[in-house]
């Protein structure tokens, strides 16, 4: 079972009056929000990962590592 932790935000009083207007869930967008920034930094931080080593793969011969990977196989 997970277990969960408790996190507040400050928000204006306008937004929490249309909240409740809209009859929404605060938690749900509050952790939608957050799971989605997790998205986003985890994908920003797999892109920087790949330019790096976007250098090393440019180099590789494609058909090469194809007949590498079918000898490979026949073993």
């Amino acid at each position: 079972m997970k277990k969960y932790a408790t996190i507040s935000a400050k928000i204006s009083e306008e937004e929490r009056e249309e909240i409740k207007k809209l009859k929404l869930n605060p938690t749900k967008i509050i952790r939608k929000a957050v799971q989605e920034e997790i998205r986003r930094a985890r994908n920003k931080e797999l892109i920087e990962k790949m330019k790096k080593v976007r250098p090393i793969i440019s180099k590789l011969n494609t058909e090469e590592i194809v007949s590498d990977i079918r000898e490979d196989r026949e073993r």
